[in-house]
């Protein structure tokens, strides 16, 4: 579950990296469906959306957001 710190820690994150999100949490979603929004344009650049990729990917480790359910091949 994602509670509503890690979604405005998300926000933070973000932030400090320069890149603003928009975060929905309790109220106005239920507490276990908390959401960020990404708002693109066809005036971002390539370079931009690779700085946001990579700072989702960092925000997502740091705090421990990262979820998926493909299988993981063990080494």
């Amino acid at each position: 579950m994602i509670s509503f710190f890690f979604i405005r820690a998300f926000n933070v994150e973000m932030l400090k990296r320069g890149i603003a999100v928009v975060t929905v949490g309790f109220p106005a979603t239920r507490l276990t469906e908390s959401r960020v929004r990404f708002c693109l344009s066809a005036s971002h650049t390539k370079e931009m959306l690779d700085k946001a990729i990579e700072a989702i990917n960092e925000c997502g480790d740091l705090l421990g957001l990262k979820y998926s359910r493909r299988q993981v091949a063990e080494a």
